[in-house]
């Protein structure tokens, strides 16, 4: 089980397709880092990249960087990488995108 740290808070995804499987107790619903959502496209903009750009060295579609950028919940894989970028443990040489 992944530990919560500060860098991190825990959102449960709701579903809004009818008859999608919800959460399960016991189950860790997806991190996001603990700044707000636009604090990302500030991050992005400051870097003069294109959300095609600064996503793809995560492996997210612009359009997946654009809704996670807007609210939407970040998969723990992506945000775990993000998380390692922002705070400069990653560079690009260490990304495949």
């Amino acid at each position: 089980m992944m530990a919560q740290d500060d860098d991190f808070k825990y959102q449960a995804q709701a579903n809004s397709e009818p008859g999608a499987p919800a959460i399960k107790e016991g189950q860790a619903p997806a991190p996001t880092p603990s700044t707000p959502h636009g604090e990302l496209k500030k991050f992005r903009l400051s870097k003069r990249e294109s959300q095609e750009k600064f996503w793809g060295r995560f492996g997210v579609t612009q359009s997946s960087g654009s809704r996670f950028e807007t609210g939407l919940g970040i998969p723990p894989p992506v945000a775990i990488l993000v998380k390692l970028y922002l705070k400069g443990r990653l560079s690009d040489g260490d990304l495949p995108g």
